[in-house]
């Protein structure tokens, strides 16, 4: 009976609503509600110019009221869109637009599944599946924090609102539930367009906020993310909140999140056992000052990592980072791409010789930059668990073309390496080669020995720094706005001349970084110096 009557509430609810049966840009059949929170409502919509195939349509509560809020919702979007591009673990959105009353839209993939929220609301996750949603989580933030190209521009994106309403667990998944995540972008739309009245304009979920997200800062870095995680990952633990309040005031949530210590596991939940290592990385993501926080999500990934590993009596493997060995995890993008890489053989138009080339590599995970290079056995081992330093020289405003360089050294030998490629900027594969860099944010260093050439023997993933990757999106807006002033040969010349430079400024920064006496720095330096004349 009281099934029959919430159905039927239910049902007099969509037939109330106003969108129910609207076709909207001509192409969006609105079927029915299937979620509702404080920034919108969710529609399962059909896509007419797909035969009919089901999505998902959000419609805000805002409403578009001039042209640079009509922008910039355009660019959250956009941006979401790439983040839907390049992570699994991230909704993919599809389109955008506003209804005839001027309110805003996007349309989602349509995902069979459940939100966190609704599955914490009956039980607590065990430590495994804790473990497998938590891991996905961090693969798309991670994704996100590292950043997207907008306008030949690097976008670190900030979530701003996680929370387990917009953690969706797609049970259609083929092999073992699939995490997304809802809603990027969403949130800082929404607070841009309110005004700068605190509580008033408050965008955000009380119970899931950082203390200075509260204070109303206006740049929030991943670190605000960080903390709502660990408010999340202690609920999924445990099946409570860290702070527990019967208050929805913004007062009541500002105090718990700013000076009320987090409680252990156990004094919350008494059943609960879990490894003293994973209590430790919850209760630092629960930091009220950002800089007693884990610093990025890849701390946290590498923590999760090793629980696991420890859970399936795995050895730990101390040199692990972002990436485990164990079928049962959940792994980084890079590790599939990584695989693809040890299947390459060398090409048969190159050289058995100490050369190196870029290569854009087509995966299953997309088009990657991958660095392919040369070397006698015996180096290669010697530089797999090294320090690796990356380069990009240019001198655009002459000519457009970029210097790539990697610096490969092993100081217990004294031995170092320096691969370098020319990428003209002129030339569409070399534009491609420096697109791909500023967007993935990674490039595959591949190995193949002089001894053994015809298959990969080793690669490892080389990350770019924010600065670099804002770098090379630079060089891609000059190169099509400034005409070139010298001839390619003698811009390789100049860089060349820049190249020098850097060598002797990497040197003499490495050397002044060790921690050995100054006797053994001089001989260090001087065995670089020979190998490097």
């Amino acid at each position: 009976m009281a099934q029959n009557q919430t159905q039927d509430m239910k049902q007099q609810s969509d037939e109330s609503d106003i969108y129910i049966g609207k076709l909207l840009n001509s192409r969006y059949l609105l079927k029915k509600v299937i979620g509702k929170g404080g920034m919108g409502r969710v529609y399962l919509a059909e896509d007419i110019a797909k035969g009919g195939m089901l999505v998902a349509v959000k419609i805000l509560m805002v409403s578009i009221i001039n042209q640079q809020m009509s922008h910039r919702f355009g660019r959250e979007i956009f941006i979401s869109a790439q983040l839907g591009r390049k992570s699994k673990n991230i909704v993919r959105v599809l389109s955008y637009g506003v209804t005839d009353e001027q309110i805003p839209y996007y349309v989602m993939e349509y995902l069979q599944g459940k939100n966190l929220k609704d599955i914490l609301k009956l039980e607590y996750l065990s430590l495994p599946k804790f473990l497998e949603i938590s891991q996905q989580i961090c693969l798309g933030l991670y994704c996100a924090h590292q950043g997207v190209s907008y306008k030949g521009k690097i976008y670190p994106v900030v979530h701003r609102d996680i929370k387990p309403e917009n953690i969706l667990i797609d049970e259609d998944a083929k092999k073992s539930e699939m995490v997304k995540i809802l809603d990027f972008g969403i949130a800082k739309f929404l607070t841009e367009r309110s005004g700068i009245t605190l509580t008033d304009s408050f965008i955000g979920s009380l119970p899931y906020c950082s203390p200075e997200h509260m204070e109303g800062q206006k740049i929030l870095d991943v670190r605000s993310d960080i903390y709502s995680l660990g408010v999340l990952m202690f609920e999924m633990i445990t099946g409570r909140h860290p702070f527990y309040t019967t208050s929805k005031s913004f007062g009541t949530w500002y105090q718990l999140h700013r000076f009320q210590p987090p409680p252990t596991f156990a004094e919350v939940n008494s059943q609960v056992q879990v490894p003293q290592e994973l209590q430790k990385l919850v209760i630092r993501c629960l930091a009220k000052e950002i800089e007693d926080r884990p610093q990025s999500v890849s701390e946290i990934l590498d923590t999760l990592v090793q629980v696991q590993k420890e859970l399936d009596h795995e050895p730990r493997n101390t040199s692990y980072s972002l990436v485990s060995n164990s079928e049962k995890n959940l792994v980084l993008i890079t590790t599939l791409s990584e695989k693809a890489c040890l299947e390459k053989t060398w090409p048969k138009n190159k050289p058995i010789s100490l050369i190196g080339f870029p290569h854009l590599l087509h995966t299953t995970q997309g088009i990657i930059p991958t660095f392919w290079a040369m070397l006698p056995q015996a180096e290669i081992a010697k530089f797999i668990q090294k320090k690796h330093i990356t380069e990009f020289i240019s001198k655009v405003n002459l000519y457009p073309m970029v210097l790539w360089v990697t610096m490969l050294y092993d100081f217990q030998s004294s031995l170092n390496r320096w691969l370098s490629y020319y990428l003209d900027l002129k030339d569409p594969r070399g534009q491609k080669l420096v697109m791909t860099l500023a967007e993935m944010g990674y490039y595959h260093l591949l190995f193949f020995s002089l001894e053994e050439p015809e298959r990969c023997s080793h690669v490892i993933t080389l990350t770019l720094t924010s600065d670099q990757r804002q770098q090379l999106a630079d060089y891609i807006n000059l190169s099509q706005t400034t005409n070139p002033l010298v001839l390619p040969k003698q811009a390789k010349n100049l860089l060349k001349t820049e190249y020098e430079k850097v060598k002797l400024e990497i040197l003499q920064k490495l050397a002044s970084n060790q921690k050995n006496d100054t006797t053994t720095t001089k001989s260090w330096i001087a065995k670089l110096f020979d190998n490097l004349f």
